[in-house]
Formats: structure tokens, sequence, C-alpha cells
């Protein structure tokens, strides 16, 4: 596998699907290779590549080393690694096992978008108490606001699937929601890009799946498993639509896209009219392999999300660093080898040496990250419960320093700057007493006085006040 090749998996509905990429110019991509492998049925009929994998016998993986395995998810993996060339993977994920949310957010936010997703995603999560892994992409911006796309699991969730990748000596760099890759594969078939709201039900393989886009922008992404009736879909579909009309304002649904392989029952089609008011239009996806599809079309775009866990990107780090130490450190012992064959032994002590002080760093970077990190929670959480220099205490200030004879016609508040007060006095006395008062509070490092100056008997006059920088946390 070369380094530009893409090569996505994707467990659902008791099979592993894989794919893999090859860039094509500056056009985009194509598919050179893919397979199924069975999760659940060791002897059921599998195709890779239109070829059968007999699941009772040793897997060889693609360095020729013999894997005995009884768990099916390790077996299909190291199938998969041998039938597509690969070792580092864009992971997917079914909607099903990811909590996912779609946050309207302020665009102040933008810059911090991470740490503000990965609060809110704490507070919604139905595990207190675990470790997320977080991930976040933002969909669009407007000029008012974000739409993000957030999703998280359980860093624990991971544990068995890092275990099989291991076993199968397969690496995942990259960790997305298959119902994005979905959304990416029918974008151009369905023409989701089109005005108005729509409603995606997808069901590719056994297990019902929700959107609800505005302008081809998904506002709502939700599972709802595989055994769903149609009064469960009708009911689910019903609260989406009543959370998309809070989060993202009312709007009339365009259209119903029931994405199946199977044409969908008629209770079901006409629920969904009445439900609506909207035509339903049935679309037999293009592809099985859509949603891996799309997914590793997502990495080939340079997609955000990646819900990886940090120690696997930490172990897929140490690898590559190691690697680079161990081709260093061969070439050292070649060339030593070659001059001084009586210092073997030095490199060998320099390899220990440096595998002690690497692990150390590690344990000490860890450690430090997650201090930062937590720091990081805190400042963020501090600045957004901090009303000390709100507009409408600085209001209050002014007012409550504002002497007898001085009329306010002007308050500029410039948030994390200052204030700017305009106003008129019958005396220019009581224009410097409302400028003393000014300077003697501690909330202010300078204030700037513009006036008075005199106009139709009044005297005018602009106070310019600037806060003190925030102390280092």
């Amino acid at each position: 596998m070369t380094k530009s090749d893409l090569i996505a998996l994707l467990a659902e509905g008791g099979v592993l699907r894989g794919v893999k990429f090859a860039p094509r110019g500056r056009d985009g991509w194509t598919r050179i290779g893919g397979g199924v492998w069975p999760l659940e049925t060791p002897d059921a009929e599998v195709a890779a590549d239109e070829t059968e994998v007999d699941a009772t016998a040793p897997l060889v993986v693609a360095d020729e080393t013999v894997v005995e395995s009884d768990k099916p998810l390790t077996r299909a993996l190291v199938a998969a690694r041998s039938a597509l060339g690969a070792r580092d993977i864009v992971l997917a994920l079914p909607l099903s096992q990811v909590l996912v949310r779609v946050f309207k957010m302020p665009l102040e936010v933008r810059d911090d978008v991470a740490d503000a997703v990965t609060l809110q995603m704490d507070k919604l999560s139905p595990f207190p108490g675990e470790e997320l892994a977080v991930g976040c992409e933002i969909l669009s911006e407007t000029e008012s606001h974000l739409w993000v796309f957030a999703a998280a699991l359980p860093t624990a969730v991971f544990e068995e699937l890092g275990a099989a990748l291991d076993e199968a000596r397969l690496q995942a760099v990259r960790t997305d929601v298959a119902v994005l890759g979905w959304l990416r594969s029918l974008s151009g078939p369905c023409q989701l890009m089109r005005p108005g709201r729509r409603v995606v039900l997808m069901d590719p393989d056994g297990s019902w799946d929700l959107a609800v886009l505005d302008h081809g922008v998904p506002v709502l992404a939700r599972g709802l498993g595989g055994a769903a009736s149609v009064e469960d879909v009708i009911r689910e579909l019903t609260l989406s639509l009543l959370n998309a009309e809070m989060e993202a304002g009312g709007g009339t649904v365009a259209e119903v896209l029931v994405v199946s392989q199977q044409a969908p029952d008629r209770t079901l089609v006409e629920k969904l009219r009445d439900l609506t008011g909207a035509e339903v239009r049935h679309v037999v996806p293009p592809t099985p392999d859509g949603g891996v599809e799309g997914v590793a079309l997502r990495a080939g775009e340079g997609a955000a999300l990646d819900l990886t866990p940090q120690v696997w990107r930490d172990q897929i780090k140490a690898l590559r660093v190691r690697k680079r130490v161990m081709t260093g450190v061969g070439i050292a012992l070649a060339i030593w080898a070659g001059l001084m064959g009586t210092l073997f032994a030095g490199p060998a002590v320099y390899k220990q040496l440096t595998a002690q002080v690497r692990k150390h760093s590690r344990a000490h970077a860890k450690a430090y990250r997650q201090v930062s990190d937590t720091r990081e929670r805190v400042n963020l959480i501090e600045s957004y419960t901090d009303r000390s220099r709100s507009s409408l205490e600085m209001l209050r200030l002014v007012s409550s320093v504002l002497p007898q004879g001085v009329t306010l016609i002007g308050f500029t508040y410039r948030r994390d700057e200052g204030v700017k007060v305009s106003g008129e006095a019958d005396q220019p006395t009581v224009v410097y007493d409302f400028k003393n008062a000014v300077t003697e509070n501690p909330l202010f490092e300078s204030v700037g006085l513009v006036g008075p100056s005199i106009s139709r008997g009044k005297h005018k006059f602009d106070v310019d006040a600037t806060f003190k920088g925030r102390p280092e946390k």
C-alpha cells in the first residue's frame, strides 16, 4: 500500500466491508479494491474481490504471518488486510454505536469549537464518569453561527476493537461515522444539496438511520435500530422533526427519501406522507458499500471529524518514532560494525537508554496533556460564567458614579476591550468629576477624556475606558 492509497473498513450488519481507493490525478479517487467478510457465521459465504475465503483455515496476512484466532472480528480484519494490503486504515463506526449531536453554536467559539463540543458531549453522555473519545466537524458557517456535527464514544468501548486491530496488525489512523459516509455517497445521486428541508431514512443493511437536512446540511442524525417497526419509525421521526424545528427553526419538508434495497412498506410510505405532507421517494443505494466508500472519500477530502482515541494516536506516533529510531540505530550499527568491531555493545546500550528516555518522556507528556486539558476546560468554563465585565454590569457601574447635571447620550460596549460613554453637562467640572470616578475603578487600566467642548450651551464629552488585561491562569 502506498501512502496515497485510502483503505476504509466498516463493521455493520453482521459483515465487515472494506474498500481501497487510489488517487486519480487532480480529479478525485478511483476504487481499486474491496471486499465483504462475515462477522457472525464462520462458515458464511463471503466475497472479497470476487473470491471466496475459507473461514476455517489459518489466515495469512500480507507479511506471510499466520494468525490463528476464534474471534470473527479478528479473522475478518486479518482477511481484509490480506485482500486489501492494508496496515493504516480509516475506521467507520455505525450510527447505532455512537452518541451524535448536531450543535448550533455562536460564531465566537470557532477557535475553541473542539473544547466547547467536548463540554457539551460530557453533559449529554449517558456514560457518567467515563472518558469519552470526542470528534467534531463544522458542517456550515453563517454570519452569526456554526453548525457542528459532534460524535462521542467511551474510550473503554474501543478496547475490544483495539485488541482485534492489534492482533490483525492494523492501525486506525482515523475514525469516522458511517452516516456521514452514506450522505457523502448519496449527495450526488439523490441531489441532497438542493434547497429545502429533506428527511433521509436509510436502511442499507437492515438497520434504520435517520437524518434531517436543511439545504444539504445535516441538522439532526440518529440511529433507530434494526428491528424498528413502522410505528417506531413514525414516532422517532415525529420527535426528530420537533427537535429539528427547535434547533434549526421551522420549515416545510420538501421531500422524504427512503434509501433501502427493498421497496418500503406501503403503510410506512402512507404514514410518512401524512406526517410530513411531502412526497416520499424510494432510492436503491447505488452500491451496498456506499457508507464505507463515502468514509474513504471524506478522508481523501480532508474531513475533520476523528473519533480515534488519544491512546491510539499516541501508539501510532510512538510506532512511527520507533521506526525512525530503529532505522537510525541500524545505520549507526552498520557504520560502527564496519569501523570498530569492538564497539558492538555501544549502539545496544544507546538503544536501551533511548527507549527508557522515550518511556519517561511519554509518561510525563501524558500527565502534562491531562493537566493542560483540565486547565483549558476550567479557563473555558470561567470565561463563559464570568459576568464581571458584561455590558449590563458596565452600564450599572457607569450609572452609579454619574454626577448630577450629566446626561448620557451614548454607551458603547466592546467585549474584552472596554466601554465608551458619551454625554453632555451643564458645567465642565462635573465632567471631570465623572471621569475621575471612572478612573478610580480597578477594572480599568486607562481612562481617556475627549472634551468637554461647548455646543448649544452644553458641554459635550467622551470618556473612553479600557479594561485591564486578564491575569494568566
